[in-house]
């Protein structure tokens, strides 16, 4: 996912800014335990400077400079994440008492499980695809979760969120609600599974759904690159007039 990336590297280097700050602390102060210690063994004096207005400027521009670099590239990964690219697919997840559902809008498929009794349903993606989820909930508030992912959205009844997802790398994973629902909310299960988009294609026409168009593309380019029954048949040498 997009924004698993992104804040993958924004962690990364918030971690290197605050092992550096926390670094230089320590060192600032047991730069001053040594000079004091110092100063005791020569019987010197301490110091009576009240303000020492360079050191002051130059650690107030240091925290300046620390905090809009912070909120200039928190801002900049919310607006890389939040910028979603044309969705190749739609699915409208319903969150209810206490399983899930999954409608495909356009392709005639819809996936319900009896999550109580451990019949969990199956939502089904296509790889390398920008997928457009669009949860909402029938009854109280759920969450759709995905640890693979990375990622929670609260189910609400009455409003829905979205986000877009693009699953690289084909797999099966477990989701779960992530809410407290009720009695069966331990129960409350389903299984994320990512295909390659002509697998999914033949997926949605076995659940009664017609292929997109870049899954039919993907299946027509494999069709075409696939000899014929009977060049394949002739031996070597042989021309197919």
């Amino acid at each position: 996912m997009e924004f698993r990336r992104i804040f993958g590297q924004i962690f990364g280097t918030e971690s290197v800014i605050a092992a550096v700050v926390f670094g230089m602390v320590i060192a600032v102060m047991a730069a001053a335990a040594v000079v004091s210690w110092r100063k005791r063994r020569r019987g010197e004096a301490p110091a009576r400077r009240e303000h020492w207005h360079l050191l002051e400027g130059a650690y107030g521009l240091a925290l300046v400079g620390m905090a809009v670099f912070l909120v200039v590239s928190s801002f900049s990964a919310n607006a890389r994440e939040n910028a979603d690219p044309k969705p190749a697919l739609t699915v409208k997840v319903l969150a209810y008492q206490w399983c899930w559902q999954f409608s495909y809008p356009g392709h005639r498929v819809t996936m319900r499980g009896a999550c109580e009794t451990g019949r969990y349903p199956t939502l089904a993606l296509p790889t390398s695809e920008p997928v457009r989820i669009e949860v909402t909930s029938a009854d109280v508030l759920h969450a759709f979760w995905v640890p693979h992912l990375d990622y929670k959205l609260d189910a609400f009844p009455g409003h829905v969120n979205t986000f877009t997802v693009d699953v690289r790398h084909p797999g099966r994973w477990i989701g779960r609600c992530a809410q407290y629902c009720g009695l069966y909310h331990y129960e409350m299960d389903f299984y994320l599974q990512a295909m390659p988009p002509a697998q999914f294609g033949r997926w949605l026409q076995v659940h009664g759904g017609v292929a997109t168009a870049a899954e039919a593309a993907a299946r027509t380019a494999g069709a075409a690159s696939a000899p014929s029954p009977a060049r394949a048949a002739q031996p070597a040498g042989v021309s197919g007039r």
